[in-house]
């Protein structure tokens, strides 16, 4: 099938910086980030500088740098305060309990913290702090970090707080896989990433799965298609794909694909963004702890209203999976296929778990539930006797009880604890996953990595009915 005219994409390396290794580390990270909305001054020269100290609190710390000499004040949002789980009593969020956050600041961090709004939200809430101006017009602040990747963003000559998006700017020296020399191809976000080493000495929890691989990376590739039911922009919609290190369109078996969406505020860079989700493939399929896939990321936005889902779920059904089929080498077995999403995307999901039983072999919903009036007929357990169902969530996490429309007042799902339940009370085996945290993406990248390595293109986990007694 030939592309159309609106079909432009492009393939990219993700040869990306190795600052994963432990020691002296002076060099600008280079991890998956986010790009920048307008031209800003001296990019390419500043990033963020992660350096290992050998001192507490983490062995790490970062120094943030952006120029901007005509500029009278600029600030820092990032993605950085911490909780300690086991000081929440209880840390599960349920109908009768609200978790509130500690929100210790990065100079206060200790083994065992993790990363958690503050106050504790759906929204990204997190510290702003003001950077000071040097000589030469390049403004910083110094962080220290435990290991993991972080989001971060710049407020110029405004005056953010911790609910402050609006006017939030990426790091230009830090820019995203599809920015190429300054010229975004696709969808430019509003914030960046950086990959901070752990520390064994201050920080036990190796998270050098989320860094640059040692080996061969992947590539990623922005796809603009032809969509006659978006209304946002009209007529068309964009997805990514990631092909895995190595990949080959003549190899005898076909590829399996996954499909990933992104949440409420985010679009179809989220999970190459803020999810870091190529690092992660990178190191998982390069130390053979899951295979070879192909992953594509939907916009899930700009379609009509629908309480189902209805014009997206036509859409990947009647284009976005006929297209990968007819561009890449990939099963047309619904069994090599899966999706998966948080939050809105969780809900995707879970409109697709009841809708299209047919079109996956495996559904993986994350910090979402089933729809409020979802009946799980017996033809529906039927159907998904051969399939497989994945459920997970921060423990911490406000949608935990389900989750309503404050606008509104329109219910939208009724948790991730229902869903676990209600599936199993009508015979359907779920592979569930409760963590420490909260809506966060420090939640969801792990759930990522536990969806791969313990539920998708893998065999059930339950004896089924036919080896009897």
């Amino acid at each position: 099938m030939p592309l159309s005219r609106r079909e432009a994409a492009r393939s990219v390396a993700l040869a990306v910086g190795a600052t994963a290794a432990l020691g002296a580390l002076e060099a600008p990270s280079t991890a998956a980030s986010a790009a920048a909305k307008k031209p800003t001054p001296k990019a390419g020269k500043y990033g963020p500088l992660v350096r290992h100290t050998g001192r507490g609190p983490t062995g790490y710390q970062v120094t943030f740098r952006y120029h901007a000499p005509s500029a009278t004040r600029v600030q820092l949002k990032g993605e950085w305060y911490f909780q300690d789980p086991l000081k929440l009593s209880p840390r599960l969020y349920s109908p009768d309990h609200a978790v509130e956050s500690d929100g210790l600041v990065p100079e206060d961090w200790y083994a065992g913290c993790i990363p958690m709004s503050h106050p504790n939200s759906t929204n990204p809430w997190w510290p702003v702090v003001d950077m000071v101006k040097g000589r030469d017009g390049t403004w910083t602040t110094t962080v220290p970090l435990p290991g993991g990747v972080y989001t971060y963003g710049f407020f110029v000559d405004g005056d953010a707080d911790y609910a402050s998006t609006t006017g939030q700017l990426p790091d230009p020296a830090n820019p995203a896989w599809n920015v190429h020399k300054g010229v975004v191809d696709g969808r430019a976000v509003d914030r960046s990433q950086v990959y901070v080493p752990s520390d064994p000495d201050f920080d036990p929890v190796d998270m050098a799965w989320q860094g640059p691989t040692t080996g061969t990376p992947g590539a990623l590739r922005y796809v603009t298609y032809d969509s006659p039911d978006h209304l946002d922009p009209v007529g068309q919609n964009f997805f990514v794909v990631y092909t895995p290190p190595g990949y080959d369109r003549k190899r005898s078996e076909p590829y399996p694909t996954f499909y990933l969406s992104h949440g409420g505020g985010e679009d179809e860079m989220g999970w190459t963004t803020q999810g870091n989700m190529q690092n992660i493939l990178d190191n998982l399929i390069n130390e053979g702890l899951i295979e070879p896939m192909l992953v594509v990321m939907p916009n899930g936005n700009g379609y009509a209203a629908s309480d189902t889902n209805e014009d997206y779920r036509v859409d990947l059904r009647e284009r976005v999976i006929p297209w990968m089929e007819a561009h890449y080498h990939v099963s047309p077995d619904p069994l090599r296929r899966a999706f998966s999403g948080l939050s809105a995307g969780g809900m995707r999901t879970a409109y697709l778990l009841v809708g299209d039983t047919d079109l996956f072999g495996y559904y993986g919903i994350m910090s979402a539930g089933l729809p409020p009036g979802t009946v799980i007929t017996d033809e529906m357990v039927a159907e998904l006797v051969d399939k497989q169902v994945y459920v997970g969530s921060g423990w911490s996490d406000p949608i935990d009880p389900g989750f309503t429309l404050p606008t509104t007042g329109r219910a939208i799902h009724r948790g991730p604890f229902r869903a676990v339940r209600d599936l199993t009370d009508a015979g359907v085996h779920v592979t569930s996953c409760f963590i420490d945290g909260t809506h966060e993406w420090h939640v969801w990248r792990l759930m990522l990595r536990d969806f791969l390595t313990r539920c998708a293109f893998l065999p059930q986990t339950s004896a089924p009915e036919s080896w009897g007694a």
